[in-house]
């Protein structure tokens, strides 16, 4: 009696369990079928959307490759024009990228005002420090050529304020536009901190002695902060 009761009590509890997997799967089941189907879309449609961005990617790479040959076989105009029309192209990249080229081939053509517009413009594309950096720099050198230099000073600012090794690069462009300009004092103490520099690259440092070595010390000062005269011919110092 006692096996014929468990029997029917485990009948009972059986039903009742597949009666409630029954209500649940009538209820949510569309749902859960739903979110597996979205799942199932959301994987194809990344790994489709990931390999079309590879894909672009090295379209982009290949475009770019050839129009830098271009410049390479001396054909400055078609490589231009390949550099102005992969600016609107391609991944975000490979546009900064061109636009920094596009610039490049201005500068090599002669036309500096228009490659120091396409380098500003580039650095304001950029998104990798290190290449915003770069264009910044390539800029600084072609406003050294066209820009007085309270302009250079203002744009190479922020470069040597910061820490990467570019600015080692725009220190020594600052000193030596400061020399050219007779702000000594500044050329001074650029070329002395890129002495000092541990981390600064050592031909960095072996052009920043050089230029000291011939700029020479700052003249002496008197007791009440005069520069104090030069000796005369003759007369001992």
């Amino acid at each position: 009696m006692t096996n014929e009761t468990d029997s029917f009590v485990s009948e009972v509890d059986e039903s009742i369990r597949q009666d409630r997997m029954l209500t649940f799967a009538k209820r949510w089941g569309p749902y859960l079928i739903g979110l597996f189907v979205a799942i199932i879309l959301g994987v194809g449609l990344w790994q489709a959307w990931r390999a079309y961005s590879v894909g672009q990617a090295r379209e982009a790479a290949d475009e770019y490759a050839q129009a830098q040959a271009l410049a390479g076989a001396g054909n400055l105009d078609g490589a231009k024009a390949e550099f102005e029309r992969l600016r609107g192209e391609g991944p975000r990249v490979y546009r900064t990228m061109a636009s920094m080229e596009h610039a490049a081939v201005l500068e090599a053509q002669g036309d500096l005002e228009g490659a120091l517009a396409g380098f500003d413009a580039a650095a304001e594309e950029a998104s990798d420090p290190l290449m915003r950096e770069t264009a910044q720099l390539r800029a600084a050198y072609i406003a050294a050529e066209t820009q007085d230099f309270p302009a250079l000073q203002t744009r190479l600012a922020p470069l040597v304020a910061s820490e990467s090794r570019l600015s080692y690069l725009a220190r020594e462009l600052l000193a030596i536009e400061a020399w050219e300009a007779g702000e000594l004092d500044i050329a001074r103490d650029t070329l002395e901190n890129l002495t000092l520099a541990f981390d600064a690259p050592e031909a960095v440092q072996q052009r920043a002695q050089v230029a000291l070595a011939v700029i020479g010390p700052a003249p002496a000062t008197s007791a009440d902060g005069a520069a104090a005269p030069a000796p005369s011919e003759g007369e001992t110092p």
